[in-house]
């Protein structure tokens, strides 16, 4: 094991159930007066496209406050917070996006997510998912995280039953590795290849890069894990994980099951979820539909100019979905 690896004690990100109970602890609600501005700048929108406005289009003194709180609690903080408090009914679903698409831009940059160039994505359950994307699918997803730095998450609407939200601190992961399981943590450091998503039948099918779960950048260590990309290049490549990182990634996810490492909730409409990808993990339970309640979400990414210092394989895993969305925009303009 390598000497160098310390238990953090200094960094609020680091956390468990007993320190964040249930979402209250991490809700940001919005104030009568900015739902008001919020709805007098939004009216003026509903004819266009969220992704044909920049950040310059929502420079208004109460949208600004709030975006403040919301990157300081990300980067500053616990790394998870819960906008609450916008009245569903109040707004459309276009216009909830646009109200989304805004506060996001004033985090940062918001991101390409897959092969279509969509910067905000609709997670849902889609009859028609050709690459298999866990958020276009009702299916349970396990913990780990997504690429760039933060995600968030609108609710325009619940399932009818499932699709509970669960988060753990991947720091406070890593703190109990090294009390538990210290043998193990070297492998997580070095980390795997990822399968890259819809790339499978490319020549890429996975990253030349390994990407660690844990990783120390500045003295600050960050986490990213997504075990089944790992699991699925290693096939692609024809072996099985090295031992040690296959008993890793055993230990970790057992870990994140715990109860006293878990916060757990549903994620109401009007609800807005923001996660920091380098300090949290988060899962979702299997949902059911109905004719009445069919679940969706909004769902951004978001790069951050001031975030938090991490090494270049963390960063790399984003540029390859701006990547895949360049190679397929030039395979549609050759043919």
């Amino acid at each position: 094991m390598n000497e160098s690896y310390q238990i953090i004690d200094d960094d609020p990100a680091v956390w468990c159930s007993a320190q964040l109970k249930s979402k209250k602890d991490v809700l940001l609600p919005v104030s009568d007066e900015q739902i008001e501005a919020f709805r007098h700048h939004l009216s003026a929108m509903e004819d266009r496209p969220s992704e044909a406005f920049n950040a310059s289009d929502f420079r208004f003194e109460e949208i600004t406050i709030l975006q403040e709180s919301i990157h300081q609690r990300l980067t500053e903080g616990r790394g998870v917070v819960v906008v609450s408090g916008i009245p569903r009914e109040m707004f459309t679903d276009s216009t909830l996006s646009h109200l989304f698409w805004g506060i996001g831009t004033g985090l940062g940059r918001p991101v390409v997510q897959n092969s279509q160039g969509h910067r905000i994505s609709h997670v849902r359950n889609e009859k028609n998912n050709p690459n298999n994307r866990g958020y276009m699918s009702n299916r349970e997803l396990g913990f780990h995280s997504d690429a760039f730095e933060i995600v968030g998450l609108m609710c325009l609407r619940g399932a009818a039953s499932g699709g509970l939200t669960q988060i753990v601190s991947g720091l406070a992961i890593y703190n109990q590795m090294l009390r538990e399981k210290p043998e193990l943590l070297d492998a997580l450091f070095e980390g795997y290849h990822y399968a890259t998503a819809e790339r499978s039948s490319s020549k890429l099918p996975y990253t030349s890069y390994k990407i660690p779960i844990f990783s120390n950048m500045s003295g600050r260590v960050s986490s990213m894990c997504l075990g089944a990309y790992m699991r699925v290049a290693a096939k692609l490549q024809g072996r099985a994980l090295p031992d040690a990182l296959d008993a890793g990634l055993h230990a970790f996810y057992e870990i994140c099951s715990r109860p006293e490492f878990r916060l757990e909730f549903m994620l109401e409409p009007g609800e807005i979820l923001f996660l920091n990808n380098y300090t949290t993990l988060h899962s979702r339970t299997e949902f059911q539909d109905d004719v009445f309640n069919q679940r969706h979400l909004l769902r951004l990414w978001i790069e951050l100019s001031d975030g938090r210092p991490v090494v270049p394989a963390l960063t790399a895993r984003g540029r390859d979905y701006e990547q895949l969305f360049l190679e397929t925009r030039l395979a549609s303009t050759a043919t």
